[in-house]
């Protein structure tokens, strides 16, 4: 089992236990919105805020402390000079199982980035981009069918994300440090 898939496994255990009714992909893409809007990891605000997303009146610590180290983890990747971002799906082998994945992910992401007050105007191609992801937030995974030229689509999308996320991080980032003097 690749270390992706034990974090995945891992984190759904904690979200199953704590009464919560996401997965960990809609989770991490959560995460990965709150960020790319410009918030930064504050243990009260995101206590609070999964409390909200997962619809649990008390959120139990250890999926705070999971959720807390996911997003300063997704944070380092965001800021990572090599693209060391990865989105966190199911390792599945079933194609239908991590397309829907994908879809939460993206749906958790754009929950996040709503919350996550960005208020400044983003470049066309991060907007685009955010169209694109809601999109994506609405695939139907029982047509994704089983075969490599399908696993292959997948596997583009899923590159597509995440270098999105990434720009959009990146363009948000620079809009918070203002103009660049030369």
């Amino acid at each position: 089992m690749t270390r992706a898939a034990e974090d995945f496994d891992s984190l759904a255990n904690t979200i199953l236990s704590a009464g919560g009714e996401v997965d960990p992909s809609e989770l991490h893409g959560f995460a990965c919105g709150v960020l790319a809007a410009g918030a930064r990891p504050d243990k009260s605000r995101w206590q609070r805020e999964l409390g909200e997303f997962l619809q649990l009146e008390a959120v139990p610590a250890d999926l705070n402390r999971e959720f807390l180290q996911l997003a300063e983890d997704s944070l380092r990747q965001l800021r990572d000079s090599d693209f060391g971002f990865q989105l966190l799906l199911s390792g599945s082998e079933d194609l239908a199982e991590r397309t829907l994945t994908l879809g939460h992910w993206c749906e958790g992401f754009l929950h996040g980035f709503g919350i996550g007050g960005h208020s400044g105007e983003l470049p066309p191609t991060s907007s685009e981009a955010l169209r694109d992801i809601g999109i994506i937030a609405q695939v139907d995974e029982q047509a994704a069918g089983e075969s490599e030229e399908a696993e292959n689509q997948l596997v583009q999308v899923q590159e597509y994300v995440r270098m999105a996320v990434l720009n959009i991080f990146t363009d948000t980032a620079a809009e918070s440090r203002g103009p660049t003097v030369h």
